[in-house]
């Protein structure tokens, strides 16, 4: 079922991404032959008066041309919805997703429907101590010989290159992370953030890095987080602070972080909204302390101004408030709408003024929720929320997607679930997180999870949603979306995949093969294993829902504009139907996806004949997807 993925990636390159980018934004550039004329792309930037610059500073490092063809690879798994978890009551119509498996896989699949839509993206990366466990996979399993013909490196660079598995040197960090976030840059919408977790180990490569995949123009800033304090062991300094480095899509639209205000004046309620009465805005000297009253406005800041201020009291955007002998003239601010800039240094507003976001904060996070002997150095989610809702925060009611593609015990998703319930927001989470094996021997955490029962880190981050949203409903009592959409990314067996590149439509075969059930895996049957693919393939995403619909005794899968045929036994009868319904116009399809190993012969070549001239004037592409 994958072969299109197979063949797609043969032709792959380094700068296949890139020139993609080219091909959308500027076809003219492009001759008969496909062919990129520079001359001409040259000519128009000179005559733009825009510089050309031979010379630059860039990052490089052993694996960055592998990395970026990594990028521009198409993943060859399947999507495998949970059917029984996915039906549940709370997780039906929910529209959160928490996908199982490698997060580059994941990548690739989201950009196919979710490209340009995620608001915010907040991972916490390995941060490469040395004992953090990290080490380079690399499951593509290429040899030396392979990448020479590939990506046009020297033999011994490629050889150098896969050396670097089961190695945890900066270069093999930097060639883990370039295709990734490569990929959550695609996935970034025009006014989309990311936030990434980081220590001094890898900090200044990542900021290199980051650079080049999201431009020095769109670095926001480099967050500190203040995560420990004591470190009577340390040798030369005690350490304990983390970094955020933070990098917009497009700076140009990107609306600058904001955190609720501090608001110290008095509340008042105006035709059901919430303002609150600013009373130290006018001054007698721009830039200076000491407030102008109303009585005092003519002679510091003119008549002109005046008037200003008694239209603006007329239409009740200001209001007067009495002050001894003077008056203040106050100005209406939205509390819903209102908001400061954030600090460099990160901290967070409670009950007794700024904290910090200590580790020992996340601990606590998970020991409410009897899951803190499970993990050493978890986020706290008031960290996560306060991004979040940075980003978030004008446009929370948005349907906004926050994404984290390291999502690891699911704090992000934790602090999504509290922001709404506390906001009334309606932001949707998607959680990616490998099933990493517990390995008891590895550590007292992970001897304490296995003994838990759990097997697979991904299992623990699953549970935490679940309590956590079982406590915030309890305590707020609040109905937001608790549940969440579960799916697993699962390569096909290579015997499967075998008989697919095998198969040879047979003009003398009176039924078609089951091929479909070969694809039946982790319980779910082939058919919506295929299905699921194809949605997101096709861009409708994860959560598209089908229309069943009957032809003449076969039933076809519908989504908005488009068809699709899986399972076998669709007959000529059925193709008859299904025309009628075009030229009638009872059904309006641009293209009708079919699954080849499960139609006949002869009535794929029905199909095809009777589609090309519907009465109607319809036009239904029939597209066979090996």
């Amino acid at each position: 079922m994958n072969r299109e993925a197979r063949e797609h990636n043969e032709a792959v390159r380094p700068n296949s991404a890139e020139i993609e980018r080219l091909r959308l934004a500027f076809p003219e550039y492009f001759d008969a032959q496909d062919a990129f004329r520079l001359d001409r792309f040259e000519q128009m930037l000179k005559s733009e008066a825009i510089n050309l610059s031979r010379e630059g500073y860039e990052l490089r490092f052993l694996g960055k041309t592998y990395a970026k063809y990594q990028a521009g690879l198409e993943s060859e798994t399947v999507i495998v919805p949970d059917m029984e978890h996915n039906a549940q009551p709370e997780n039906r119509e929910s529209e959160n997703l928490y996908i199982v498996g490698d997060n580059l896989d994941a990548l690739g699949h989201l950009v196919k429907s979710y490209a340009g839509m995620v608001k915010c993206i907040y991972i916490d990366p390995p941060y490469n101590t040395g004992s953090d466990g990290f080490v380079y996979q690399d499951d593509f399993g290429f040899t030396a010989r392979q990448l020479v013909d590939k990506i046009g490196i020297s033999v011994d660079e490629a050889r150098r290159v896969l050396d670097m598995r089961g190695k945890s040197s900066h270069s093999a960090w930097l060639t883990f992370m370039y295709p990734r976030l490569a990929l959550a840059k695609e996935l970034l919408s025009d006014d989309g953030v990311i936030f990434i977790s980081i220590d001094d180990n890898e900090q200044a490569n990542l900021k290199l890095l980051c650079d080049d995949i999201f431009g020095e123009q769109n670095f926001v800033a480099s967050f500190v987080i203040v995560r420990s304090e004591g470190g009577g062991l340390a040798k030369q300094a005690v350490i304990g602070h983390d970094y955020l480095p933070t990098y917009a899509k497009n700076i140009d639209k990107f609306i600058p972080l904001g955190r609720p205000k501090d608001i110290r004046g008095k509340i008042i309620n105006k035709d059901g909204v919430d303002y609150w009465i600013e009373t130290d805005w006018l001054r007698k000297e721009f830039g200076k302390y000491g407030t102008c009253y109303y009585e005092e406005i003519v002679r510091y800041l003119g008549a002109e101004k005046k008037r200003e201020i008694d239209a603006g009291i007329e239409s009740g955007d200001y209001v007067l408030v009495p002050k001894g002998q003077f008056t203040i003239v106050g100005r209406l601010r939205r509390v819903d709408t209102d908001t400061s800039k954030f600090y460099t240094v990160l901290k967070r507003l409670d009950g007794e003024g700024y904290a910090k976001y200590l580790n020992k904060l996340g601990v606590a996070n998970l020991s409410s929720l009897q899951l803190d002997s499970f993990f050493s150095f978890p986020k706290p989610v008031e960290l996560v929320k306060s991004v979040v809702q940075g980003c978030t925060i004008l446009s929370k009611n948005d349907s906004d997607i926050v994404l984290d593609f390291f999502s690891g015990s699911s704090t992000t998703a934790d602090a999504v679930m509290q922001l709404n319930a506390e906001d009334g927001g309606n932001r949707r989470y998607i959680m990616v997180q490998l099933p990493e094996i517990i390995n008891p021997k590895d550590n007292r955490h992970s001897k304490a999870a296995y003994q838990a029962g759990y097997r697979t880190i991904d299992e623990i981050g699953r549970e935490r949603i679940k309590r956590a949203a079982a406590k915030i409903k309890v305590e707020t009592g609040v109905n937001i979306d608790y549940g969440f959409k579960l799916f697993r990314l699962e390569t096909p067996a290579a015997k499967t995949l075998d008989e697919l590149d095998e198969f040879t439509p047979n003009p003398a075969e009176v039924l078609a093969g089951d091929y479909v059930s070969k694809f039946n895996l982790d319980g779910t049957p082939g058919r919506d294993v295929v299905l699921a693919t194809w949605l997101n393939q096709d861009g409708f995403g994860l959560l598209a829902k089908p229309q069943k619909l009957l032809l003449k005794g076969y039933t076809l899968d519908v989504y908005e504009d488009s068809a699709y045929l899986i399972e076998p036994g669709i007959t000529s009868e059925d193709v008859q139907e299904l025309v009628r319904l075009l030229e009638t116009n009872e059904l309006l399809l641009n293209r009708i996806v079919v699954f080849p190993y499960s139609v006949t012969f002869s009535v794929m070549h029905e199909l095809k004949k009777n589609l090309s001239v519907l009465k109607s004037g319809q036009s239904a592409e029939v597209i066979e997807r090996f």
